[in-house]
């Protein structure tokens, strides 16, 4: 047997010894029991029949029971080579927990058991999936068609930087995709059968402080997502500090400058003056933040900052450019043109300062 199933199980009824029972002839069987309490002790003890089952006393949560149960897999089970993880409320047959082991055998990656979402469904779980979807490929850059389903498979080879990622309830199934995404490690999905007995009412997902905990790690973990709330600080800051600057000091009949020629240059020139000097701190801001929190560089200060304001003067002159092709030669409304320029010029600013500029080492 190459390949193990790992259960995490939080109070759960006989319908989980009896997934063992039919799973341990072909497969390892590990149950982590998610610190449900002493009432289910009759379950674990009737799983104990077909599985390994692994207990502590308090409730982790269903990541912190996986990463619990990765921890230990080589310990137990050096000889695996596979692990296939699936719930214990009966959402996962034994059929398809079978689909995706046999897709690990044959592709590298990750695997997903995906569900079509046809049936039965409760509303709350079609609508979460379907939004999730689309936050999740718009952060990542990845397309996954069921990004919450529980059943999954990789090689043990992941297994250490998996036991190692953040979260410890539903979250961090999240997590495990945004990092596969970000690693380039491929994500495969096989067709599951959907099944969502008695309205799902066994689950122990709680729509609001699960959600919630879900979507801040898909903000958390994804470049994009951070580098335009980078940007969006970095024009607020810009253009209030512009105002502030118009308002109160460079006014035109400032005084603070004294006479002769810089006076002369400062009140002649006091809206450019507001403007260089408001997109000094807002360009030195948005430096910091992208370096330090949306791609974490260890490239070291000096060289990115240089190569950081030289993208800044190339970009500046190409969107010039560009402005000055749209209006003048193709004739398109000023209006269009510059946010037009300026999207274009976002998203290669983006991939230079990710590849480039603030790469890891």
């Amino acid at each position: 047997m190459d390949t193990l199933v790992l259960i995490p199980a939080y109070k759960p009824d006989m319908r989980l010894s009896a997934l063992a029972e039919k799973l341990c002839g072909e497969y390892k069987v590990l149950i982590v029991d998610d610190g449900g309490g002493a009432a289910f002790d009759d379950v674990f003890a009737a799983s104990e029949s077909f599985a390994t089952v692994l207990r502590y006393p308090v409730n982790k949560g269903k990541g912190g029971a996986m990463k619990y149960g990765f921890a230990r897999i080589r310990e137990l089970f050096p000889d695996v080579k596979y692990v296939v993880t699936a719930d214990a409320d009966g959402q996962h047959t034994p059929e398809d927990i079978g689909k995706v082991a046999d897709a690990l055998r044959e592709k590298n990656g990750l695997v997903l058991g995906s569900r079509a979402f046809t049936g039965k469904v409760p509303f709350r779980s079609k609508a979460g999936n379907t939004i999730t979807r689309w936050v999740f490929a718009a952060a990542s850059g990845a397309k996954v068609y069921d990004t919450q389903t529980g059943l999954r498979g990789f090689s043990t080879d992941h297994l250490e930087e998996l036991s190692s990622l953040e979260g410890d309830r539903y979250e961090y199934e999240m997590t495990m995709l945004m990092y596969a995404a970000e690693k380039k490690i491929p994500i495969h999905e096989v067709r599951i059968e959907t099944i969502y007995e008695n309205d799902n009412e066994s689950s122990h997902f709680n729509a609001v402080k699960d959600s919630f905990k879900i979507y801040s790690i898909i903000f958390k973990c994804s470049c994009i997502l951070k580098y335009f709330a980078s940007s969006v600080l970095a024009f607020l800051i810009n253009y209030a500090l512009f105002l502030l600057l118009l308002g109160f000091v460079f006014t035109g009949e400032t005084a603070l400058f004294g006479e002769g020629l810089l006076h002369t240059l400062v009140t002649a020139g006091h809206r450019e003056c507001a403007l260089v000097l408001a997109w000094i701190v807002s360009s030195f801001i948005n430096f910091t933040l992208n370096r330090v929190w949306v791609f974490r560089s260890e490239v070291g200060v000096v060289k990115a900052a240089a190569e950081y304001y030289s993208l800044a003067i190339v970009s500046f002159l190409i969107k010039a450019l560009l402005f000055e092709l749209f209006v003048r030669l193709l004739s398109v409304p000023e209006w269009i043109a510059v946010p037009v320029s300026e999207a274009a010029m976002y998203i290669i600013n983006y991939i230079v300062q990710k590849r480039f500029i603030f790469k890891k080492k």
